[in-house]
């Protein structure tokens, strides 16, 4: 099997591909609607705000712009070891050493960033603010187009 540059793994399937490439930056499929809580914010606050708005993460912001990033994730490690939602607040558990990629960075090269760090977000910077989100299965959409037909 050979894999013509761009075409992704479409190509290994013969289906054209309709959409980004694994080579293609990745503001192509980045979210740029981002929801970002206050540091003091109670877990339950944040609970609610990621079930209303349909994500799977929050930034974590403070005056100075972005600190860090929650995840459902995270909440339900809280909720596990059975502590209070209501006292825990958002800095509490937030991600503070953010793993980041820029707007141009190919999608394939976040897909093995995010393997690499282990994490499912990576935030999309510029010049040190976050422009954008993308998540393990926004790579995998990519990844994965072609593979069954009718899909991707």
């Amino acid at each position: 099997m050979t894999l013509v540059e761009g075409e992704g793994t479409a190509a290994l399937a013969g289906i054209p591909r309709t959409g980004p490439a694994p080579t293609d930056p990745v503001r192509l499929v980045m979210a740029r609607r981002l929801l970002g809580v206050a540091s003091e914010r109670s877990l339950r606050d944040v609970a609610r705000e990621l079930y209303e708005s349909e994500v799977g993460v929050v930034l974590v912001d403070n005056p100075g712009g972005a600190t860090g990033l929650l995840s459902e994730r995270d909440l339900v490690a809280v909720v596990a070891d059975g502590d209070d939602l209501d006292e825990r607040q958002a800095a509490d558990i937030m991600t503070a050493d953010l793993v980041t990629a820029e707007p141009d960075d190919s999608i394939a090269t976040v897909g093995a960033l995010m393997r690499d760090a282990g994490v499912r977000h990576v935030p999309i910077a510029v010049a040190g603010t976050v422009v954008g989100v993308v998540s393990i299965r926004d790579i995998l959409a990519v990844l994965l187009a072609g593979l069954e037909p009718g899909r991707g």
